[in-house]
């Protein structure tokens, strides 16, 4: 969600590192639950909430992670552009009480725009296992601000919070520079157009050469007085001569060991825990890899056979009679069939979300929950790090592959922090081409696992090898560019709390429900409608040599098709309840149909953010590339699969 507070309404605006909290604190302040976990980059774009704190109507905006206000992403680049275009009426900068002194780099640059701010120190919980003592009210001191000590996960502190935001007030500049470089600044500062907010910090912002504040100024600032005051800037960091660079490191560490040193006090830490051990070994290049199998194992026997016992339930106490009194009622025509006919609203649209799907992604939404909270997203970045720079990748890229298997969306959104374009393009057609979705993933598994495990090893591994293939390919003849710097922040594994993986699962598949719904239900209509009217027989006729020829599908796999594009899982539980279980596919037609459904189009919602993200023409590339290389490793399994199988 995105706009402005309507006008007399104050704004809150809560900041911080990755992974601090800040997502689970905005839930706790506003009661709006957001999706969070234990790992960094989960916001990806900001979000808001209109609600009353201390009597006073808010609106509170969540925000994707910030190291400072000197930019190195357009991650980041939101978030400033957000505190200038908004002016907020009072800052919460969450802090991992763990990484104080990294955050209080943060906090400096906080200090220096003069909005009134409030500090939330995090985890305390988990800096105390750690041997950290903080001293809140030292720190307090020393900034000059409210200092809150919270542990967000359990709800601490979040009174006195809302308590402190009553109190929030600018807070101590944390220095003053040389004596040239003051007055370049505030030469430079007076030069500005008067709607420039926070003179003094985008001054040094641009003595410092921040590569888009210049942008922001210029166009604030009349035609006429553009070029006198390019000319000015130019003229000013000349005559710095990177002198400011290297005063404002100085001056900004100084101030950064200074705070800490005198708030903090460090003691042998409390003996390492399991969750702690665990997380070592799960990123360990020997263990690590019988850890993921494991994992591997957990989410294939949940999703088959406790997805699957659900599934039957449903089909019996809740599908089988509701069609047969529909078929009771209506007698066989046109109505019977819009509502529970092979492409019925009922049973293709409703039946198919609620009694194929859901199970499927309920079971898994909550498996996934738990690695999210016990931190392993973070190791098993760390631990595929080496093979998949051999992919031209870096780790803040393997962060948004491991994120496509919750949403492609998401996961697409996440790469706009890449600032080299070859490793956009990889990551992005990655996970298009050769990564499901949770909803797909789910899905496919539950549909092999009705084979089984030799058909999961069979399609796993190809994907596998497709993967590894088209990145090393793509690797090799996109042109280098810019490097992307990323450094790993891993943060500390945890034991997950039941109740807060019910209701993260919980809201997942309430996400499911308000999106997806009536988009199978349309989509089981546009199918019908195609079905009616000859249009679909006319496709699988145009499609058929090489459904059959090349494929070894029947020719009616073209339905499955169309509504993957329409929305993954429609796609996958249609397969599943038509052909799967109902047993009108071999073996071989089910792996096949699997990498196919995989591989060959992303869905509507995906193909509209690879548009926005990589450019219409990159992206139509991308998507002829995919359709084309998913016809391709299909068939191959096809051959391949036969002659393993003996055709069957």
């Amino acid at each position: 969600m995105s706009g402005t507070a309507p006008k007399g309404q104050r704004t809150i605006v809560i900041l911080g590192l990755p992974n601090t909290g800040k997502s689970q604190l905005f839930g706790r302040l506003t009661g709006a639950y957001s999706l969070t976990a234990n790992y960094p980059r989960t916001t990806i774009e900001e979000k808001r909430v209109t609600c009353r704190i201390n009597q006073e109507s808010f609106e509170v905006i969540d925000t994707p992670e910030l190291h400072c206000l000197y930019i190195h992403s357009e991650e980041e680049l939101v978030v400033r552009d957000l505190l200038y275009r908004e002016r907020p009426d009072i800052l919460i900068q969450v802090i991992n009480a763990t990484q104080l002194k990294q955050s209080l780099t943060l906090t400096s640059d906080l200090l220096d725009l003069g909005i009134p701010l409030v500090v939330c120190l995090n985890v305390m919980d988990e800096a105390k296992k750690k041997g950290m003592r903080i001293s809140s009210r030292s720190l307090e001191e020393k900034l000059g601000v409210p200092v809150v000590e919270t542990i967000a996960t359990e709800g601490s502190g979040i009174r006195e919070l809302r308590q402190a935001l009553g109190r929030a007030r600018p807070g101590n500049c944390f220095g003053r520079y040389g004596e040239t470089v003051e007055k370049s600044i505030s030469d430079l500062a007076l030069a500005l157009d008067k709607t420039v907010p926070y003179p003094r910090k985008t001054a040094a912002l641009l003595l410092l050469g921040d590569p888009f504040i210049r942008d922001f100024v210029m166009a604030g600032t009349p035609d006429h007085a553009r070029d006198l005051l390019d000319s000015r800037i130019l003229a000013e960091r000349r005559n710095m001569d990177g002198k400011i660079t290297h005063d404002f490191l100085d001056l900004r560490n100084s101030w950064v060991d200074e705070i800490a040193a005198a708030v903090l006090r460090k003691s042998a830490p409390v003996e390492h825990s399991f969750a702690e051990r665990f997380a070592h070994l799960s990123r360990h290049p020997v263990y690590g890899i019988p850890i993921l199998i494991l994992f591997l194992a957990l989410v294939f026997f949940m999703v088959v056979y406790v997805a699957e016992f659900v599934e039957s339930g449903f089909q019996i106490f809740v599908a089988n009679p509701v069609i047969g009194l529909v078929s009771k009622l209506l007698p066989a025509g046109f109505w019977h069939d819009f509502l529970v006919g092979q492409y019925g609203l009922v049973t293709l649209g409703i039946f198919n979300a609620l009694g194929t799907v859901l199970p499927i992604l309920a079971t898994f939404f909550l498996v996934l929950s738990f690695f999210e909270d016990i931190g392993y997203i973070t190791n098993l970045c760390v631990l595929t790090r080496r093979v998949f720079s051999k992919l031209g990748l870096s780790g803040k890229s393997i962060t948004s592959l491991i994120l496509s298997f919750g949403c492609k969306t998401v996961a697409t959104l996440s790469t706009r922090g890449l600032t080299s374009f070859k490793e956009k393009f990889i990551a992005n057609f990655l996970i298009a081409f050769a990564i499901p979705c949770g909803t797909k993933l789910a899905l496919l598994i539950a549909v092999l696992g009705r084979i089984g495990l030799i058909a999961f090893v069979i399609t796993f591994g190809a994907l596998i090898l497709c993967f590894f293939g088209v990145g090393l390919v793509l690797n090799k003849i996109l042109k280098e560019d810019a490097v992307t710097d990323f450094i790993q922040e891993l943060p500390t594994a945890r034991l997950p709390n039941l109740r807060a993986l019910l209701v993260k699962a919980g809201y997942r598949i309430a996400w499911f429900l308000k999106e997806s719904i009536p988009i199978y239900i349309l989509a089981a209509a546009a199918i019908f409608v195609l079905d009616r009217t000859g249009v679909l027989n006319g496709v699988a006729t145009v499609f058929a040599p090489v459904a059959v020829g090349w494929l070894g599908l029947p020719r009616d796999v073209v339905d499955v098709l169309l509504l993957c594009f329409a929305q993954n899982g429609a796609g996958a539980g249609h397969l599943l309840k038509t052909r799967v279980i109902s047993g009108l596919y071999t073996p071989n037609q089910i792996i096949v149909s699997a990498v196919l459904v995989t591989t060959f189009i992303p869905c509507v919602a995906h193909l509209g953010v690879l548009r926005k993200e990589m450019g219409a023409k990159a992206a139509a590339v991308m998507i002829v590339c995919i359709m084309l290389s998913a016809l391709v490793l299909s068939g191959i399994v096809h051959h391949v699969v036969a002659f393993l199988l003996g055709g069957r």
